[in-house]
């Protein structure tokens, strides 16, 4: 794409704003409307051309051969997103799916649950909306032992999220590496679809192919009182 080209006009170890990189864009290429300029911006992060530092600070990746981490949702997680996110624009909400483990573990999860994490104030809206919206069954902070007795394959699960989680601001519903990789960890109904024993080889399998925010994750990791558990399984470099 013609945006590629403007990696090779930044320099490695500078950041940059969104602004910066826009003005940057727009030099390339003008003319465009400021939302193709952010798309455009978008799209360089998505495809690893660009890494998302901190708030509005953008960098060239430190590792070229490492990709930001882009969640392949299924089909019915991304009709999930789009319809919480048409209904309701103001709403803080993230998708995780279980399907989205088979990127880095041994063995397939054949059975997909899909899961809405949205502030507390908000899920239960988002609950109520889901229900008129899909015919799968919706199931709302459920407990382990709920999600046992109740539980059918393609279910959803709504639930609060924890404090402050990491997200992606250029796609805020997204799921970013850091959140999952400490929710898998923490949340108990996530690790019903999964068996927490395989966690080691997907915190590596993550480092190994993906741009991991260490600090990030730890901090996200502290904020569910898990920092020292979480820290155990960080690659060492």
């Amino acid at each position: 794409m013609w945006c590629d080209r403007i990696v090779n006009k930044l320099e490695h170890g500078q950041s940059y704003s969104r602004a910066d990189i826009i003005d940057i864009l727009e030099k390339e290429r003008s003319g465009l409307s400021r939302s193709s300029y952010i798309l455009a911006a978008s799209n360089l992060v998505r495809n690893g051309l660009l890494q998302h530092k901190g708030r509005n600070r953008y960098c060239l990746p430190s590792d070229g051969k490492k990709k930001t981490y882009v969640p392949p949702y299924s089909l019915e997680a991304k009709m999930i997103r789009y319809q919480i996110s048409t209904q309701s624009p103001l709403a803080n909400f993230t998708i995780f799916e279980s399907f989205l483990l088979n990127q880095f573990l041994p063995h397939r999860i054949i059975k997909n649950t899909i899961f809405v994490q949205s502030q507390r104030d908000a899920s239960i809206f988002v609950f109520d909306y889901l229900r008129e919206y899909t015919e799968k069954l919706v199931l709302f902070r459920p407990s382990a032992d709920d999600y046992t007795r109740y539980w059918k394959p393609g279910g959803i699960i709504v639930k609060d999220w924890a404090s402050e989680p990491p997200l992606n601001p250029d796609s805020p519903h997204d799921i970013t590496i850091e959140k999952m990789l400490v929710d898998i960890f923490c949340d108990k109904t996530i690790q019903m679809v999964y068996n927490k024993t395989d966690y080691p080889a997907v915190v590596r399998a993550a480092y190994e192919r993906f741009s991991v925010d260490t600090a990030k994750l730890l901090r996200y990791a502290n904020k569910r009182h898990k920092e020292n558990e979480v820290r155990e399984f960080i690659p060492k470099r």
